[in-house]
């Protein structure tokens, strides 16, 4: 056995000796239990490490081993290295420094699947769908996101030569782009929509998010408009003091926001809103879909509780969960989940209850408790944030759905706009159906409908239930008529296919800014939120004992 394979040993059993004898107390049984455990774990360590029949890495073996604990508790209680902690610290910040791209595996190659606008890969003409083959002397096709992030990440200033591959042309494009200091904004978009309803994007809950929200909110009152709509869709969440501080932006003075209760304080804080709203009169209208999380339904429980305003949509992720971060040795840090928050009205809408989880015990839906809002209304706990207003977006149908899942459109959309060096002016995508069409056929695109899959299960049990000949004849006939009505399909779905297309092709040319223009123009939900707000409804939805559907 190798010196540095001994020193690891030594080290971890010292660790755990050492863990051992501070905690241990006694005939405590909870300190008896760890100590129990804590020997047992060094024991086993050692004898793997001395005795497997290959070489094993002892830090990815105590890694493993720690994910397992933690996985057995809740999927927020983690642990997190130095790099990886360094990602969430500029999550939590909002800022890094690197070139301005998000990427990921498409079709196993390292793709640029996001610019951001106004930096180096930006302004240096940059496209979605690139594919990145080397920075300096690396090669990166075939790397992940996260192995990527050592090349793109660094002194700020410092310069690499990238290149890259483009559908539709032979040669690579070398770059030369600079690492610059890229700040992550909160409000992605802001702007009137409908004439007269200012309208709010926010994708994270960061550090500077609520000053954000806060200049947001002055912008459009400056411009007039008559009332907001806060855009809370996709967006996961983030810090816990940025949501109470975006609710202080609409809220009355001194309102309840949130309450969190941990192991060791069975009361509560309670937090309240310490200063008046900067729009604390204007209807407002919180957005939220099933991504919607965390200091998301923070921000949408209260507003809604406090009925300060309606939340349109779809039912929220119902993630009632607080984590507090402890710091490790090697600049690691460990994420645990502390506390359980509470909406004004007193509801925790936490739809997993991961103790009965670990116990093998399922949630009872006859424990949901009826809690009431400021004017009376009913709202429910452990669901996550019912909207007041249920309206749901188009479903992708499962024909483009699968079009997307294989990366037929985004290929092509790719290969399109290699042709380009901008956007034509009489670009229209509805031209394209048919030859996405050919390009799928090209690819050898082949729709597995539901329909067919269940017919192909009836026609083999059929055939082992031995059945009569003009039985299988009918079977056979049914599947021909099936096998004609997938040739219509991109007939029958091309406003859907179009409306992909169009995303896709649009993002190789403009800024991300133009795109969402662009989106929210069709984007039913918010057209639907500006007629409820600018009507008798919205008072209604305020006075109403139930939630409707739209």
């Amino acid at each position: 056995m190798n010196l540095y394979f001994k020193k690891w040993i030594v080290l971890a059993l010292l660790a755990t000796t050492m863990f051992t004898v501070g905690w241990y107390v006694g005939t405590d049984s909870m300190y008896f239990k760890i100590n129990k455990s804590l020997e047992v774990f060094g024991a086993v360590f050692r004898e793997v490490s001395q005795n497997y029949v290959d070489d094993v890495d002892p830090e990815t073996m105590i890694r493993s081993g720690m994910d397992g604990m933690l996985n057995n508790l809740d999927p927020y209680t983690v642990y997190m290295d130095q790099e990886e902690y360094g990602d969430f610290d500029s999550q939590i910040n909002g800022v890094y420094v690197g070139f301005g791209i998000q990427a990921g595996t498409v079709d196993s190659m390292l793709t640029i699947t996001g610019v951001t606008d106004g930096y180096s890969a930006s302004r240096n003409g940059v496209r979605i769908g690139d594919r990145i083959v080397m920075i300096d002397s690396v090669n990166t096709l075939k790397l992940t996101s996260k192995e990527l992030r050592k090349y793109t990440r660094g002194e700020k200033r410092s310069m690499a030569i990238v290149r890259f591959l483009r559908d539709g042309l032979k040669d690579t494009i070398t770059l030369t782009l600079t690492r610059e200091e890229i700040t992550m904004k909160s409000v992605s978009y802001l702007g009137i929509v409908n004439n007269e309803t200012g309208y709010i994007k926010l994708d994270r809950f960061s550090r500077r998010s609520a000053q954000e929200i806060r200049d947001a909110v002055d912008s459009l009152n400056r411009s007039g408009v008559k009332n907001f709509i806060l855009d809370l869709r996709g967006n996961p969440g983030g810090l816990l003091d940025a949501a109470i501080s975006i609710c202080e932006s609409f809220v009355p003075y001194q309102s309840i926001i949130v309450t969190t209760k941990g192991r060791y304080n069975a009361e509560g804080k309670v937090y309240t809103s310490s200063s008046y709203p900067y729009e604390g009169d204007k209807p407002l209208a919180i957005l939220i879909d099933k991504s919607s999380a965390s200091a998301s339904e923070v921000v949408a429980g209260a507003i809604q509780d406090l009925d300060r305003g309606i939340v349109i949509g779809e039912q929220s992720f119902g993630k009632g969960l607080v984590q507090s971060s402890y710091p490790m040795p090697y600049n690691g840090s460990l994420k645990i989940t502390t506390q359980k928050y509470y909406t004004p009205s007193g509801r925790c809408i936490q739809k997993v209850d991961y103790l009965k989880k670990r116990m093998g015990k399922n949630t009872d839906a006859s424990m949901v408790k009826t809690f009431y809002t400021t004017n009376r209304r009913p709202v429910v706990d452990a669901s996550g944030i019912i909207p007041d207003s249920t309206i749901k977006p188009h479903d992708v149908t499962p024909f483009v759905q699968q079009l997307t899942d294989r990366g037929l459109i985004f290929r092509f959309a790719n290969e399109y706009a290699a042709t380009y060096q901008n956007l034509p002016a009489n670009f229209n995508a509805n031209s394209l159906v048919d030859e996405v069409e050919k390009f799928a056929q090209k690819s050898k695109f082949s729709f597995e409908s539901t329909a067919q899959k269940k017919l192909e299960e009836l026609k083999k049990s059929l055939q082992d239930e031995k059945a009569t000949k003009e039985v299988l004849k009918q079977v056979d006939d049914t599947e021909k008529i099936l096998q004609a009505e997938h040739t219509k399909q991109f007939k029958i779905h091309s406003k859907q296919i179009v409306a992909e297309l169009d995303r896709e092709i649009r993002s190789r040319f403009q800024s991300t800014k133009a795109q969402f223009i662009a989106e929210l123009k069709t984007d039913d939900v918010v057209n639907r939120t500006c007629e409820i707000l600018r009507s008798e409804s919205y008072r209604a939805l305020l006075r109403t004992p139930t939630y409707t559907k739209h």
